[in-house]
């Protein structure tokens, strides 16, 4: 890896790492890194970082949080996130909009932070949204997203990615496809629901809203009673995923995308088919590199 540090004093490319981990989510708009690398003499305040493969692909964009220097060990540790963390640190300014577009929340909210590009439906919607006191910017974006397009964004590079796409070609992990080191199939079956209840309309009872079919095939019986006003689908869905999950260990450093769908050969049942990545966390040190993937169910 090749790793372009950023500060006052200009840019330079720091010595190879004497270890590395970068860690991608799908829930966190931010992807996070956390390295350590020999100190060298003329070492000042490092504010940013790029990290390149051999092929010049850019594989981390992002500012640095926390700088550390041990004379001791002579070492230098830096803790960073990618662009999208200047999102979330930053606050918004409170304002309402009338008939809202992605272009102008874009305008507004992610192109004075260094974004480039959106990608997404680009109408004026009929409607209000509410930037309210305390909001951040990825707040009031991604509030726009979710209420007028439905969709959840995500940060690719410096592209505010509102398109609600996800990549289509299927990994294959196993035989013929991606190798692993290793294989860990997880069923936590005490996330799943059951039967899922919101309040009547007037109050006085609860009405039961859903009976998931799947989790009662399995025998597993957990109900919970809602407050008012709590969407019940994505409450459901949210179980699934944590409820089941397959933990990869592969060697190297493979070209994977978040959110693309994937198989495993070989894979129990219940994970034969619907899985898609969840996080990467490649890591490198003395004795190599590997990523640890998660695969879930959708």
């Amino acid at each position: 890896m090749i790793v372009l540090a950023k500060g006052p004093g200009g840019e330079r490319i720091l010595p190879a790492a004497i270890h590395m981990r970068l860690d991608r989510e799908e829930d966190a708009p931010a992807d996070s890194m956390e390295a350590t690398f020999p100190l060298s003499a003329d070492c000042g305040p490092i504010t940013g970082l790029t990290v390149s493969d051999q092929t010049g692909t850019v594989l981390f964009d992002g500012i640095v949080d926390e700088q550390e220097i041990c004379l001791t060990d002579g070492t230098l540790s830096l803790a960073s996130r990618s662009r999208a963390a200047l999102l979330l640190d930053n606050e918004a300014l409170p304002q309402n909009y009338m008939n809202p577009s992605l272009a102008t929340i874009f305008s507004r909210h992610l192109r004075p932070y260094g974004f480039t590009q959106y990608l997404g439906d680009g109408r004026c919607f009929t409607g209000t949204l509410a930037v309210t006191k305390g909001m951040s910017e990825w707040t009031a974006a991604a509030a726009f997203c979710t209420r007028f397009l439905k969709t959840k964004p995500r940060i690719t590079g410096r592209v505010f990615d509102a398109s609600g796409s996800a990549p289509k070609a299927e990994l294959l992990f196993g035989t013929g496809g991606l190798r692993f080191s290793s294989a860990l199939f997880k069923s936590r079956y005490c996330k799943l629901y059951s039967e899922l209840y919101v309040p009547k309309p007037g109050g006085g009872t609860y009405l039961l809203s859903v009976q998931d079919q799947e989790t009662q095939r399995l025998t597993v019986r957990r109900r919970r009673f809602l407050s008012g006003g709590t969407n019940v689908s994505p409450l459901l869905k949210k179980a699934k995923k944590n409820a089941f999950a397959c933990l990869l260990d592969c060697p190297g450093a493979p070209k994977i995308s978040l959110l693309s769908p994937a198989r495993v050969t070989g894979a129990p049942c219940g994970f034969e088919h619907g899985l898609y990545v969840s996080s990467i966390r490649y890591l490198s040190d003395v004795n190599g590199e590997h990523t640890k993937i998660t695969l879930r169910r959708k």
